[in-house]
């Protein structure tokens, strides 16, 4: 077995079969409760679904002990050129960030916000990230994804906004950066800076690293009133 592929006893189970289970574990603590879960309640059911599932990885990937290739806010990447493709690790405890929040909420995502953002990647750009497992660190959780390379260098900020204004997103601004939000997918995308925005050689624009969220009606709401 290769050391970058998910755990044999989740074989074959799809990113979509893991975020539909998550999530109707979510619904079923909240119909419980009443009221959505919050962050630390997802980060247990989460640690439960990993558990069941036997997704903790046991060895770590030789890629983690060595210095990473590159780095940024959400993760540490490794590449893996005989695979065309990348090795990317959560920082310890820290799962990204929500594109918008309320007032009094948690900014940060729950590791069922992370494969949920990852699934809306592929579906929405033609990815194909795989969840290998979850890592348990001296410092914490970490959650370990393989991703197809992509070869090219940053699209400018104009074809960016061109890339999404042009297929029906809505531009809004969010803590002074640039997103965008699809009102009839009711999803908002953030971080969509010149490195997360990949030119290929084709002409196409590759997203490679978004912050995807669906929203809640409260949310649409307020997005909606940024982007007029």
């Amino acid at each position: 077995m290769s050391n970058h592929e998910p755990n044999p006893t989740s074989a074959g189970v799809s990113l979509q079969a893991h975020v539909e289970e998550l999530r109707s574990r979510c619904e079923a603590v909240s119909s419980f409760q009443g009221g959505s879960t919050y962050l630390y309640e997802e980060i247990a059911i989460f640690l439960d679904y990993v558990r069941d599932c036997g997704l903790f990885i046991e060895a770590p990937p030789e890629e983690l002990s060595r210095p990473p290739d590159d780095e940024g806010n959400e993760h540490q990447v490794w590449f893996l050129p005989d695979e065309e493709a990348v090795l990317k690790a959560t920082w310890p405890d820290f799962f990204g960030l929500l594109v918008i929040h309320r007032p009094g909420e948690e900014p940060r995502a729950s590791p069922i916000d992370y494969l949920q953002r990852w699934l809306f990647h592929n579906e929405l750009f033609g990815d194909d990230i795989t969840f290998l497992g979850a890592l348990q660190t001296a410092s914490g959780l970490r959650l370990l994804i393989r991703q197809p390379a992509v070869a090219g260098e940053p699209a400018t900020n104009e074809q960016i906004g061109e890339f999404f204004i042009s297929t029906g997103w809505k531009r809004f601004s969010i803590g002074g950066n640039v997103a965008f939000f699809a009102p009839d997918l009711s999803i908002a995308i953030s971080d969509t800076h010149r490195g997360n925005i990949i030119l290929m050689e084709d002409g196409l624009l590759a997203p490679i690293d978004l912050r995807i969220q669906f929203l809640s009606s409260a949310l649409i709401d307020t997005v909606a009133r940024l982007c007029r």
